[in-house]
């Protein structure tokens, strides 16, 4: 039997450039097209620039809408700054990313892997909202 080593990388939740650290809580280990597909969605973003970000995109329902909160640990000081402008760069790492998932699978993936742990992003409906 052959064994396939899959290389994988250090993601640091909280990017160090705006404050993260190397501790374990703040790390989860991806593929490397995984790693850059995120990069190139929301650069090094602070959770409540992706937020926004993500709420910029297609992807997500027009009734709907993502919130990010606090929960816990400490709360961000930095703004990090989003690495793609390209729109079809974009779409593509999005494909690439989440394929075909349910964007409330997506969202629960990026809460428990991608997004700083001191954060969380919510699905609420735009009408509960007073915008």
């Amino acid at each position: 039997m052959i064994e396939i080593s899959v290389l994988r990388q250090e993601h640091h939740r909280r990017s160090r450039s705006i404050g993260g650290t190397s501790k374990p809580a703040n790390i989860s280990y991806l593929e490397e097209q995984p790693h850059r597909d995120w990069h190139t969605i929301v650069g090094n973003t602070n959770a409540f620039q992706t937020c926004n970000i993500l709420n910029k995109l297609p992807y997500i329902s027009k009734d709907l809408m993502l919130v990010c909160k606090f929960i816990n640990g400490s709360e961000v000081k930095g703004r990090g700054s989003h690495n793609s402008k390209n729109k079809r760069k974009i779409d593509t790492a999005w494909k690439s990313l989440f394929k075909d998932w349910e964007f409330i699978d997506i969202i629960e993936y990026i809460n428990n892997v991608l997004l700083d742990p001191s954060y969380h992003l919510y699905i609420v409906p735009k009408e509960t909202l007073h915008l």
